[in-house]
């Protein structure tokens, strides 16, 4: 079994509690001796700090523009790599998130003889998301000097396996665990006479179908279901915005820090994702983290990481009509909530941070 793992995640943001809760879990696993290697201009980078010495910062870029304009950092953190590697003498190097720079970073001789791993969670960019284009291109760069490759769904490892031009090498499938942010865990449902309160959270892109679940809240409500609205994250709301208003939807038009995202989250007895694409939720793991169920449309890794009918329901269909029924049977059907809620508890475990750092080593162990 290997021993001795190298943790890299140098983004900013987004991808932060992740990689916080992967150095944790791995700092107090006995079976290994970790280092973890971060940006020191990610959004958390204090409480990573706060590990003490198995973290080791190198700096990045603070703004997109970045990524162009402090690009002859490359070299310095190939550089800086290079000596931990030399110190550390680890077996493992496991990339968590690659980063648009990872391509130029991990040159084949910085990875010569150390075994390394980078976990792949898009392969496609995503609809009005031009950030996922770059990080795709990065990505092919990087795939070919790769023998393994982890990913947090079947679908995402689909779509490396079905690019044999650039992939070549062996594709494994672990999951994504849960995201704690400190959200009450506690959930009843909606009192009788009282709103269901139903969350959209995260960045406002077009993929995630903000339309969609606005068209879900107006059918609910035609059908004589009170239904009190949550949209939380950064992003162009566009034409949803007069809607949101005209609803009395509550909206947080912003990115939140970690410490905000768990008391929104205790607010709110469901989350929905109205996605018409998706390679897997981080949103699901922060809700189930949270223990709140989750309705979902049927797309992508989503329906990996929603039991239905026991962690959350799967829409029969990608469309608002199909969400509206999944919703109403949720909260309709009597013990149906309360079961949910329970066995998101049960079943916390199988998901836990824990169990993936251990997955982790012990496939790349094989």
């Amino acid at each position: 079994m290997i021993k001795r793992v190298i943790f890299v995640y140098l983004g900013r943001r987004g991808f932060s509690r992740f990689a916080l809760d992967v150095a944790r879990a791995a700092i107090k696993d006995p079976a290994i001796t970790p280092m973890m290697i971060v940006s020191r201009q990610n959004e958390s980078h204090e409480s990573f700090s706060a590990l003490g010495p198995a973290v080791v910062s190198v700096d990045t870029f603070e703004r997109s523009s970045g990524a162009i304009f402090n690009a002859w950092r490359i070299r310095e953190i190939r550089s800086e790599l290079r000596a931990a590697i030399e110190q550390f003498k680890p077996e493992l190097i496991i990339e968590l998130m690659p980063h648009v720079w990872s391509s130029f970073i991990f040159s084949p001789d910085l990875i010569r003889d150390t075994r390394y791993i980078p976990i792949i969670h898009d392969y496609q960019p995503h609809a009005g998301d031009y950030r996922s284009a770059c990080i795709v291109w990065s990505l092919k760069r990087l795939l070919r000097r790769t023998g393994i490759v982890f990913t947090l769904s079947g679908a995402v490892a689909g779509r490396l396996e079905a690019d044999s031009a650039t992939i070549s090498r062996k594709v494994v499938t672990l999951f994504h665990p849960d995201l704690d942010f400190g959200a009450s865990r506690l959930r009843l449902p909606p009192s009788a006479g009282s709103a269901m309160r139903l969350l959209f959270f995260g960045r406002i892109m077009h993929y995630k179908g903000l339309p969609v679940f606005l068209d879900m809240v107006d059918e609910l409500r035609l059908r004589g279901i009170s239904v009190d609205v949550g949209v939380i994250g950064e992003g162009n709301l566009g034409s949803s915005a007069p809607r949101l208003a005209a609803m009395g939807a509550e909206v947080i038009n912003r990115w939140l820090n970690e410490n905000e995202i768990g008391d929104h989250l205790s607010r709110f007895h469901a989350i929905v994702l109205s996605h018409i694409e998706a390679s897997q939720s981080g949103i699901a793991a922060a809700a189930l983290g949270a223990g709140m169920p989750v309705v979902a449309t049927p797309v992508g890794g989503i329906i990996e990481q929603i039991l239905n009918g026991e962690t959350g329901l799967i829409a029969k269909r990608a469309d608002a009509i199909a969400l509206a029924d999944a919703v109403a049977t949720m909260f309709s059907t009597p013990g149906l909530y309360a079961h949910m809620c329970r066995r998101i508890e049960e079943l916390r475990g199988e998901r836990s941070i824990e169990r993936f750092v251990h997955r982790c080593i012990e496939l790349a162990s094989r």
